[in-house]
């Protein structure tokens, strides 16, 4: 009989050698002074530079070095599956652990390991709270070990940047990492730059970042004035246009397709003979507004903050008021919200995560959730995904789906389980897509007089996210979230008492003491002990006092000897009492909700992947809590009526099912709804492989495009480029000039003495058949001797200025050449993306069509680039000096 081993098993016994070998240094670590210990770190960063590699022996004695410090600065110690974790992710890995297993702490023991090499290791979090909280608890023991730490922030100068990334260690989000990136590969003098070499980088929440935001690229834009009457016209014209009459649609690729009746209809109401020949893009107007008014709904994919349209995040139920839709999208909505249309935006560069994160020598990443997607993390971005074993065993119960025939059934039996829970104390999360399901649900619970919690990402819920989240597993609290993914608090069962207690003095001790005038003055003990005490005493719940022996805290308090005592200080001594005494009130509550079966996590409908409904469900059993999980899904959700909803609403009318509010049980049901979420998943991927397959190309381009201009940048002259570019261009003018074309084209005529005119800032003044009855030889001659004399005059007035201003401004006119052409190079590629697929037609490859054609217009960036830059060095009155 054969005898499999499990993954734990297998998990251990590929690390047991060298997890031994830390183990076995732990005695050794403990015995040494913080001297000592301290001094590791220079011993260790001597041995990689004499070995050029991370050995075995380095990454022992690092990890062991790291768990030992972290003991004494934190009193937090690394567990034997937190060691595998770190040693996972020090191969470049994906490490998958579950919620509350401290990733973040496993997270310093690879990046104090990578750090060693003097080069940079990026820790790369969603948003920035995690940062800033991961920053403050590891930066102890970095510290410690004499390594500086970076966290990069919000509203942060390029001095302010640029220090923080030099540290060994910078604590960043992806987006501020990626445009940051951006950024610096568009400035023109190296002192700007922020970034240094990308030597390795972890990057929490993993599947977040790869997978759910892999389909939108990071875009740097500048603004430019548009006009808002199309987008208000196209707006009201959609009010007007019938489904199926007018237009169809294609809900998996939120397309609009209009009909010939649709067509006449729009120009009728435009008072257009044709529109696709009008002078405006109508047709392109009124196909966004038909977008922005069936597929964009607020407070499901935007809210509206201070009057300005503020995409929602669909994986982290957050507000990003800084992005916008692109192509004319975001106007369109906000015409239909009849907001003030903003500035319109052109692309300057843009990468997406996929391409953004290979540049790294190496990279890893962390995650609850990712062995669903690990086909995908191997075919895309050759990383193995790892699963640790879990300190403790699982106990949670995922319980089967409760189905129901539609959303009304659904919505009200999930609100009469959040009341039972409620009545017999079970603390209970429950997930919802959209801010507007939140509410909804909200509404049904206030109907019923149950008590809840709203976090979803408008402003007014999200101030108290970390209180909520911490607050969640506390005795009858119901909890109602968007989204769960990154918010990087757990949820402890019966809450945790930092939160209780700033509750106790938020709600019962400052809120109404800080309406007393007395206390913003300074007082002294006998104030205290005569007004203070009996004023705390009849506000506050006196049954919590007498447990915690309030009066005796108070007395102590008077000893202090102190004559004068704040009200700032007195309620710091309050709160550093209750949280210490209100432990055991916590340990009770956690006891009592463990035996009620734990936190309760309500789905209230599946995702678009198993991964999403996976990260919901990891909220409930952490660190080997009870705890249970149950989706309660209508046949009238959005992934079942988009993907294969008519079988399944076939299946319901086969079996004869009611509409009652009794959930449906069937295999047969269970199995049409697990293969529609499949559907969803596999077109999501196919979506994610082809912007991959196609962004691949365009990544190459970039690579080569910044490299040049790197090179640039670093060139301390550019001189000779010059020279090159007028050759070359007075060749290619004298070929028109000398092509047959040119006698017999008057408009070819003027593009050439247009083009020379611009160059040299005056009119020749020759006849063309002067021009051709010259001798190519002569006329060549004469050309660059032009060039040259502007190009001479233009380096003495530069000269008049300063020494070095002509070799600065032909670099920067280069850089600026350079850009302008990439942005247009952007432009073509988006169109040619768009209007690739119709080769398919013809029988042809549009991904193999793709390489070709973006192959030949990737050089004609230099022609571009090289003309852009002539004119910008021999025209530069028109720009400030």
């Amino acid at each position: 009989m054969l005898n499999f081993l499990s993954n734990e098993q297998i998990v251990k016994k590929q690390y047991e050698k060298i997890l031994n070998s830390i183990n076995f240094l732990e005695d050794k670590f403990k015995g040494l002074t913080d001297e000592e210990l301290k001094s590791n770190t220079v011993k260790l960063k001597k041995k990689y530079l004499f070995e050029k590699k991370y050995s075995d022996e380095i990454i022992t004695e690092a990890f062991s070095l790291v768990r030992e410090t972290s003991t004494r600065t934190i009193g937090l110690r690394h567990y034997d599956a937190q060691i595998l974790g770190g040693l996972v992710l020090n191969e470049g890995k994906i490490a998958e652990m579950k919620t509350g297993e401290g990733k973040t702490l496993v997270s310093t023991l690879p990046a104090f390991v990578n750090a060693l090499s003097g080069k940079g290791v990026h820790l790369v979090t969603v948003n920035d709270y995690l940062a800033k909280r991961d920053t403050e608890l590891t930066s102890q023991i970095y510290n410690f070990l004499g390594m500086d730490v970076g966290l990069i922030q919000p509203l942060m100068t390029e001095d302010q940047k640029k220090k923080n990334y030099d540290a060994d260690i910078t604590y960043v989000t992806n987006s501020d990492l990626g445009f940051d990136f951006l950024r610096d590969n568009m400035i023109f003098s190296l002192k700007d730059s922020v970034l240094r070499g990308f030597n390795y980088c972890i990057i929490d929440e993993v599947d977040s970042v790869l997978i759910d935001e892999s389909r939108t690229p990071l875009i740097l834009a500048n603004s430019y004035p548009i006009k808002p009457r199309p987008y208000i016209l196209a707006s009201e014209v959609a009010k007007y246009l019938n489904f199926c009459e007018d237009y169809e649609t294609d809900e998996r690729t939120k397309n609009v397709m209009f009909t010939g009746k649709g067509i006449n209809k729009i120009e009728k109401m435009l008072f257009l003979k044709n529109i696709f020949e009008a002078d405006e893009p109508w047709i392109f107007h009124v196909a966004n507004a038909l977008k922005a008014k069936l597929f964009f709904l607020q407070d499901s994919d935007y809210i509206i903050i201070k009057d300005k349209i503020a995409m929602i995040d669909d994986f982290t139920g957050r507000a990003m008021p800084d992005r916008r839709w692109s192509d004319g999208l975001h106007e369109s909505i906000e015409a239909k919200e009849n907001l003030t249309i903003q500035s319109g935006s052109k692309q300057l560069a843009s990468i997406t995560y996929q391409n953004f994160f290979i540049g790294y020598e190496k990279f890893a990443g962390m995650t609850g959730t990712a062995k669903t997607a690990e086909v995908e993390f191997e075919k895309i971005y050759g990383l193995e995904v790892t699963v640790i074993p879990t300190i403790k065993p699982n106990r949670r119960n995922d319980l089967p789906d409760f189905v129901y025939i539609n959303e009304v059934s659904k919505w009200k039996a999930v609100a009469k389980e959040c009341k039972n829970m409620y009545e017999c104390g079970r603390p209970v999360l429950v997930g919802t897509g959209t801010i507007e399901k939140s509410e909804f649900l909200s509404g049904l619970l206030k109907d019923g007089n149950i008590p809840h919690q709203l976090l979803n990402a408008k402003p007014e819920n999200l101030i108290r996210e970390s209180e909520i989240v911490a607050l969640a597993g506390k005795h009858s609290t119901i909890t109602i979230s968007t989204n769960m993914a990154g918010r990087g608090t757990d949820i402890i069962l019966g809450g945790k008492s930092v939160y209780n207690s700033k509750n106790i003095i938020k709600n019962l001790i400052v809120v109404n003491l800080y309406k007393n005038s007395f206390i913003q003055k300074s007082f002294g003990n006998k104030e205290l002990k005569s007004k203070i005490t009996p004023y705390i005493l009849n506000k506050m719940n006196s049954l919590i006092l007498k447990s915690l022996k309030f009066e005796n805290m108070v007395a102590k308090l008077n000893t202090t000897g102190k004559s004068k005592t704040t009200f700032e200080k007195v309620a710091k001594c309050i709160y550093h009492f209750i949280n210490t005494n209100y432990k055991e009130s916590i340990r009770n509550s956690r006891t009592l909700v463990g035996e009620l079966g734990g936190l309760y996590v309500i789905g209230t409908g599946r995702n678009n992947s198993k991964r999403i409904d996976n990260q919901l469900r990891g909220r409930a059993g952490r660190q080997g809590d009870p705890g249970s999980s149950r989706f309660f899904v209508s046949l009238e959700d959005k992934p079942f009526s988009t993907f294969g909803g008519d079988q399944i609403q076939n299946l319901a009318k086969n079996f004869q099912l009611d509409f009652g509010e009794t959930p449906i049980e069937s295999k047969f049901l269970a199995k049409a709804l697990d293969n529609a979420q499949e559907k969803v998943e596999s077109y999501n991927y196919d979506i994610r492989k082809q912007v991959s397959d196609y962004d691949k190309i365009l990544n190459e381009q970039r690579t080569v495009f910044f490299k040049l201009r790197n090179y640039i940048l670093r060139c301390q002259f550019v001189r000779h480029w010059y020279v090159s570019f007028g050759d070359v261009y007075m060749e290619e003018l004298i070929d028109i000039i000398f092509s047959p074309d040119f006698r017999k084209s008057v408009l070819l005529q003027k593009l050439v003495f247009g083009e020379l005119e611009g160059l040299f800032g005056f009119d020749i003044n020759i006849e063309p058949d002067i021009f051709i009855n010259t001798l190519p030889e002569i006329l060549y001659e004469f050309l660059v001797e032009q060039f040259w004399l502007i190009y001479l005059e233009t380096e003495e007035e530069l000269e008049m200025f300063e020494d070095n201003l002509p070799k600065d401004f032909e670099k920067c006119c280069l850089l600026k050449g350079m850009d302008f052409a990439w942005k247009n190079h952007l432009e073509k590629m988006e169109e040619l993306k768009e209007t690739i697929g119709w080769r398919a037609y013809a029988q042809r490859d549009p991904l193999n069509e793709y390489k070709k054609e973006a192959y030949l217009l990737f050089f004609s960036i230099f022609e571009d680039a090289r003309n852009q830059a002539l004119y910008e060095f021999l025209n530069f009155q028109h720009y400030p000096v």
